[in-house]
């Protein structure tokens, strides 16, 4: 199904919320705890894990819920309209600093945390399910990728970018850094709450009309409805391009989650970078993104979406390790490194919830029921799991290595490892997402089949399934 114009953007606003705070929290949590509320970096990486192994024991049941939803506003809509408001205040008590005992501290992030990523998932997989309701065209799902793909640059901006330009614009009207950081947290939190509730308001696809509420019947709540859930979930995991999508997806976020919440620490300490020359370099990264959109939608309508991001993650996540040889010591290394990241992470954003898409029919067709929310849960697991080990990862190597957050200057061990999680670890684990992508049987004629599969079932005709073995 084709969408008009006015769909796709409201679509896209609500993306601004999604990477807003993903980037807030993979960018600046980890600094922010250790050089801001005063934790030690081993145990801040130890809090940011925590919520992100939250964070994938919710996405599951946020899926299930949203598939069997029932209401007069839809199935996805009421999740958006209901994290607005939470998502604003939790974000904003994330990033503002206590003054309190060490153990304090630790139970009070910890709690922030787990918060704040419920918040996230309450909205992003209805949300990221929602892009599968809306259009069932294969070239259409990567078009509105296109679109949440550039406001989800918006939100990086706002996650990313506008933090040090607020941090520094503040402390030098005489605020504090505690303060400056609250500021931050308020900037967000609110931004993102005013993205979801534009996006859920303004599309008016999944409205039902003549709605009529059901009775409640027993059996609903999530306790009672866990055996089934875990039946549909080892369903779908039976699939082999789920367990692809979800091992790319893994490989890739890690790269990503990696490099974000790396690149302050390098640009700052390695690199000797102020607070605007930082903030430069990361708007360069968010306009970077933007300019490849047109250029991997165009690669994505003539070749498989597969090979466009085996390719382009391939050839980039190559690239960045090949840096280390060279040193990335100079201002021309490091554009070249924030650019190769910015080509990626647009070929992941755009191309990546398009497959998860195409994988909804493929389920669909094998259940006999579309289950996109629950689809959608597991990479949203995938990408928990990635921050989960990519901060604690980079946690335990900034404590290994020596780094000092009350120090201006760092040793030389402690600058190669943090070079090493700029490049190294963020181009190796993009090289493993290509290798694994290859393995993805979904290629544009195996949707169509399905597709066609799926339209002869609704007129009546038996269809064998056992004839899409690439399927298992």
């Amino acid at each position: 199904m084709k969408l008009s114009f006015k769909t796709k953007l409201s679509y896209g606003v609500g993306a601004i919320c999604d990477n807003a705070m993903y980037m807030l929290a993979g960018t600046y949590l980890l600094l922010f705890l250790t050089t801001v509320a005063g934790v030690n970096p081993a145990v801040a990486g130890t809090i940011s894990a925590i919520g992100s192994v939250w964070e994938a024991l919710c996405a599951p049941v946020v899926g299930f819920k949203s598939d069997t939803a029932i209401t007069r506003y839809g199935r996805r809509k009421p999740f958006l309209l209901a994290a607005a408001f939470p998502v604003a205040i939790v974000t904003s008590l994330l990033f503002t600093a206590i003054d309190a005992t060490e153990t304090v501290k630790i139970i009070y992030y910890i709690a922030m945390v787990l918060m704040f990523w419920t918040c996230f998932s309450s909205f992003f997989v209805p949300y990221l399910a929602w892009g599968s309701d809306l259009t069932d065209d294969y070239n259409e799902r990567t078009v509105l990728r296109s679109f949440a793909y550039i406001f989800n640059q918006v939100g990086m901006c706002i996650g990313m970018v506008l933090p040090s330009i607020v941090v520094d614009y503040c402390m030098n009207i005489g605020k504090s850094q505690q303060q400056s950081w609250q500021i931050v947290g308020i900037m967000v939190g609110v931004c993102g709450a005013a993205a979801l509730l534009a996006c859920a308001l303004s599309i008016k696809t999944d409205d039902v009309k003549n709605f009529v509420k059901p009775k409640k019947e027993k059996g609903q709540s999530v306790i009672r409805a866990l055996p089934s859930m875990m039946k549909e979930y080892w369903n779908i995991l039976k699939l082999k391009p789920i367990r692809v999508i979800i091992g790319a997806s893994l490989a890739y976020l890690i790269a990503n989650i990696t490099f974000s919440s790396d690149r302050v620490f390098f640009m700052k300490f390695n690199m000797g970078m102020g607070e605007k020359t930082i903030s430069a370099m990361l708007l360069m990264i968010t306009v970077a993104g933007v300019a490849t959109v047109p250029l991997i939608t165009k690669l994505a309508g003539r070749f498989d979406k597969k090979d466009v991001f085996m390719g382009v993650i391939g050839i980039c996540g190559i690239l960045m390790m090949s840096t280390r040889i060279i040193g990335v010591d100079s201002f021309g290394v490091l554009v070249v490194v924030c650019l190769l990241y910015a080509a990626a992470n647009a070929c992941y954003w755009q191309l990546m919830p398009s497959m998860i898409y195409d994988v909804c029919e493929a389920e669909e067709l094998v259940s006999g029921e579309k289950h996109s929310g629950a689809v959608i849960s597991l990479q949203a697991l995938s990408e928990s799991i990635s921050i989960a080990v990519g901060v604690q990862t980079l946690g335990l190597i900034l404590q290994m290595a020596g780094f000092d957050n009350d120090a201006a200057m760092q040793s030389h061990t402690a600058l190669a490892w943090v070079e090493n999680a700029f490049v190294v670890i963020p181009g190796a684990a993009m090289v493993a997402a290509a290798l694994i992508i290859r393995k993805f049987p979904m290629t544009k004629e195996v949707f169509t089949q399905v597709k066609d599969a799926l339209d002869r079932r609704k007129q009546g005709e038996e269809v064998d399934i056992n004839q899409f073995k690439e399927l298992f």
